[in-house]
């Protein structure tokens, strides 16, 4: 992992951008919905569906850019991973195939997939193959946080703790759930306006009421 990580911050041009997210709809959908699904299941979700809306995010870059046989490889289907913490270090199991899933698979599929990677146990299949990632740190993190590439993998979606916090809706000021959303891209598959519109669009599907 260290190898990884210094690889990727001195090799890939990279660039972040970011933009609050009102979890407060979902997590009233989430109370009603019963248990089981947590806010990883709406972010993988959401995030497949906007991968399907901005198929240039869903590639990778492969090959020696020097090289003329360096190219962006676009994936079929959604193929995400998402960061899990161990004692020592993390671990990121990749869901393949997400767009395929409802939310109550999608549940049981993580959590069946986070136990086997806590236990050292993931598939070959299982560890790699992802075009995006996404690091939840939970609520016990920071309000907001970057995170490194994992190349080749065209971005990472860092996800700050909900947190309470006074917005201005429809002209008066009421408390919401907000986090911070922070997306860090390879710019050598993705320019400045892509990922502005792929955040924005993951918003407003986090936003939003249309789960299944």
């Amino acid at each position: 992992m260290a190898r990884a990580v210094a690889l990727s911050n001195a090799t890939v041009p990279q660039f972040v951008v970011g933009r609050s997210v009102d979890w407060t709809e979902l997590q009233g959908f989430r109370k009603r919905a019963g248990p089981g699904l947590s806010a990883n299941d709406f972010l993988l979700q959401a995030t497949a569906r906007a991968l399907l809306e901005f198929p240039a995010m869903n590639g990778v870059f492969l090959g020696d850019p020097n090289a003329p046989e360096a190219h962006i490889q676009h994936a079929s289907g959604t193929h995400i991973g998402l960061v899990v913490a161990l004692d020592e270090g993390m671990v990121v199991p990749v869901f393949h195939g997400v767009d395929g899933l409802l939310l109550a698979d999608l549940a049981r599929h993580r959590v069946e997939l986070v136990e086997r990677a806590r236990g050292g146990r993931l598939r070959q299949e299982e560890a790699g193959g992802a075009t995006f990632t996404i690091s939840n740190l939970g609520a016990a993190g920071p309000d907001w946080f970057t995170a490194i590439l994992n190349p080749p993998e065209s971005g990472i979606l860092a996800v700050g703790r909900m947190r309470n916090a006074p917005v201005i809706l429809d002209g008066a000021v009421a408390v919401r759930q907000i986090s911070q959303l922070t997306l860090t891209v390879d710019h050598r598959i993705i320019d400045g306006k892509l990922a502005a519109d792929f955040l924005a669009r993951l918003t407003m599907i986090l936003e939003g009421r249309d789960w299944r």
